[in-house]
């Protein structure tokens, strides 16, 4: 098995490590210490088995840095483990399409045990917030990065349920154009269609604001 971890700090790397090779002795366990470096090496390591993602890393990491390695690798699952145990920062996490959200707090049992279950193809969510309301982050770091203006213009019009054609008419631009705004958007968002598209863009805080007709 394939593992990538993401992490700057050389004793949890360590005690990660660790954990990955009891889940797998016959496993590789490749390394980066930052959002560059992990893409870096995802050229090369296509498809892991299981990616694990700090949230903070010296070169930002946050929901940009996910999305940037969730859609390098939409096949593999990507599971966060933080200090920060913010129930809005685990919703950003989890809509921007992590398989998991670990606290470092955790136990090395517990941890095992996430890691298990992701690879089982399960969600894990951290028990002390399976109680908690997980609402949507409207504050999530570097949103506003995520779309170009012109394309925010097209995803407030497809959160209309306006078509191709309508949009295109409304923002004076080809039918094709607004096809390819939509297929850029789709995969900003790591969306497999324009509903589950508008439903992450309101979970990320892209919708919060009336949009410009």
């Amino acid at each position: 098995m394939d593992f990538v971890l993401i992490d700057d700090h050389p004793l949890f790397r360590k005690a990660l490590r660790r954990m990955l090779w009891e889940l797998s002795h016959e496993c590789l366990v490749h390394e980066a210490r930052d959002v560059a470096g992990a893409l870096a090496l995802l050229e090369s390591v296509s498809c892991p088995d299981l990616v694990l993602y700090d949230w903070r890393l010296p070169d930002g990491g946050g929901v940009r840095g996910l999305l940037a390695i969730v859609q390098m690798v939409p096949e593999s699952p990507v599971v966060v483990v933080s200090s920060n145990e913010d129930p809005d920062v685990i919703a950003s996490a989890l809509t921007a399409g992590a398989r998991g959200y670990i606290p470092k707090s955790a136990s090395s049992g517990v941890i095992s045990s996430a890691l298990r279950l992701v690879l089982a193809g399960e969600i894990y969510v951290p028990s002390a917030t399976l109680g908690q309301r997980l609402a949507p982050a409207v504050q999530v770091e570097g949103r506003e990065d995520l779309l170009t203006p012109r394309q925010h213009e097209v995803l407030v019009l497809l959160s209309e349920g306006l078509s191709n054609k309508r949009i295109a008419q409304a923002l004076g631009i080809t039918e094709a154009t607004a096809r390819v705004h939509v297929s850029d958007i789709l995969h900003q968002l790591h969306a497999s269609n324009r509903t589950e598209a508008v439903a992450k863009a309101r979970r990320l805080g892209l919708l919060h604001q009336p949009a410009p007709v």
